[in-house]
């Protein structure tokens, strides 16, 4: 419990909240719980002044919005900024639990996820969230959660005795400022593709937003930063404190004689401090990447290098990402979130060695980037030898529409390809239709395990639809 005053001192300087006790911070009106601070947020399609009068029926103690009201029952801080007073507020609430833990923030178009996860393995006592852990907690369906369930899961971590704490930061989140208050150790950038240009309209304004991370950085963070990616050095520039690039061949941080097969990957890493070799248990030269990224994290927080080859050794992905599976016909089924024109580029190169033929499951978000989808269709058709186009998360547009705007971009290179929207029905066809030697990749809901519909949620999982094929599927990898 806390009073207004103690959360948001110059708010509340000159207002009759002040004194308010608040038992809880609410956003959403429908979580609104007797003695909670609600936020009447404005989002993209809600503006949440719009349910101020269910939060107060709900027992709202008071509320902090942006827009001048008309008398209310209960106290009403008006800020220029509700998003930034909540996450002042849940900083304050949960006692700034990031400073008690060595908080490490990565954003990047693809690979955040993997990063995070494998950063939980190779630093002691550390937390970790990702999409995958928002998604078991029912915390929506966002890849960073708002301010009050991220400063609520750090605090937790703090209870728990954790030393480090690893989070994956979207662009969105971040111009939402879902992180602000966050104290960083460590930023990590993974790289900037094209995603996302439904909320930033241009690539400009995307890498900006994940600029935001690094601009948080203190002066005795450190930035670890792709030294591939063309963005590099704005990201480097952006960091205060020390600054560490990685990448394959190349950075202070890099592998050397790496050598990929189906199993995994071998290479040196080496760095400042001297070199180490790593047998990483997966293939894949875009998880390559990602283990760098991880392991220059670990090095420059203070990781022995022998201790983070050895954990590399032994670690694994998280559900969702690059999972295989066996067929009784020799086929290979992978099931991944890959869901952009470069992440599909990255894993389908991966899979093309050995492949007899190659077959991709896929297709486009609804109410998102419309440029995105002839560019994955383009990619596909090049690296593919067959693409499944199916409906993904379609919303409330037409499946038929956005299928045959990815077909476009199969047809334009010439590659071969059939429509099917229904994906259980299109994931059950390709495993049937695939032989001996074939590779069938599932891209795009990877750990998910619903589709979003003009109706709303609809249960639907790759990895559950794999699983239960019967007699198709007879071991997994």
């Amino acid at each position: 419990m806390a009073t207004v005053a103690a959360l948001l001192p110059a708010l509340a300087k000159r207002s009759p909240a002040r004194g308010v006790e608040v038992t809880g911070l609410a956003w959403d009106s429908r979580r609104v719980g007797p003695g909670d601070l609600f936020f009447a947020l404005v989002g993209q399609r809600m503006d949440g002044h719009q349910f101020i009068a269910e939060a107060v029926a709900r027992g709202a103690a008071a509320v902090v919005g942006e827009r001048p009201l008309a008398r209310l029952p209960i106290p009403y801080v008006r800020t220029p900024d509700a998003r930034a007073a909540l996450a002042q507020a849940a900083t304050a609430f949960y006692g700034h639990p990031t400073r008690a833990l060595r908080t490490i923030g990565v954003t990047g178009t693809n690979g955040k996820t993997t990063v995070v996860h494998l950063l939980g393995q190779l630093l002691p006592a550390c937390e970790t969230l990702t999409t995958v852990r928002v998604g078991e907690e029912n915390l929506s369906c966002v890849t960073t959660p708002e301010a009050p369930d991220l400063q609520r899961l750090a605090a937790g971590a703090v209870a728990a005795g954790k030393k480090a704490f690893a989070f994956e930061a979207s662009s969105i989140g971040l111009v939402q400022r879902r992180v602000a208050g966050v104290h960083l150790a460590a930023a990590v950038f993974t790289g900037l593709g094209r995603d996302h240009l439904d909320f930033h309209e241009t690539m400009e304004a995307y890498r900006d937003a994940k600029l935001r991370l690094f601009d948080m950085l203190p002066p005795d963070g450190v930035g670890v930063v792709n030294a591939r990616d063309t963005h590099a050095e704005r990201f480097l520039a952006a960091c205060r404190g020390r600054r560490v690039r990685y990448g394959i061949d190349l950075g202070d941080v890099r592998s050397r004689g790496l050598r990929l097969d189906v199993a995994g990957a071998e290479f040196a890493v080496e760095t400042p401090d001297g070199s180490v070799d790593v047998r990483l248990p997966f293939p894949g030269r875009h998880n390559v990447a990602n283990a760098l990224a991880a392991a220059a994290t670990a090095w420059a927080l203070g990781v022995p290098l022998p201790d983070i080859a050895a954990r590399l050794g032994e670690a694994t992905l998280p559900p969702g990402r690059f999972e295989r599976f066996r067929t009784e016909q020799g086929a290979l089924a992978v099931v991944d979130y890959a869901h952009n024109p470069e992440a599909l580029a990255e894993i389908l190169s991966s899979l093309r060695p050995g492949a007899r033929r190659l077959i991709i499951v896929f297709g486009a978000n609804g109410e998102a980037d419309q440029g995105k989808r002839p560019l994955m269709g383009s990619t596909v058709g090049r690296l593919a030898d067959l693409a499944v186009i199916t409906s993904d998360n379609p919303k409330r547009e037409d499946p038929a529409t956005i299928a045959e705007a990815v077909a476009g971009g199969v047809r334009a290179v010439g590659g071969e390809y059939r429509i099917e929207l229904d994906r259980a029905q299109a994931i059950r066809w390709a495993l049937q239709s695939a032989e001996k030697g074939d590779v069938v990749l599932l891209a795009g809901k990877g750990h998910e395990r619903y589709q979003i519909t003009s109706q709303g949620l609809a249960p639907h999982s790759d990895l559950d639809l794999v699983l239960a094929g019967g007699s198709t599927i007879a071991e997994r990898v």
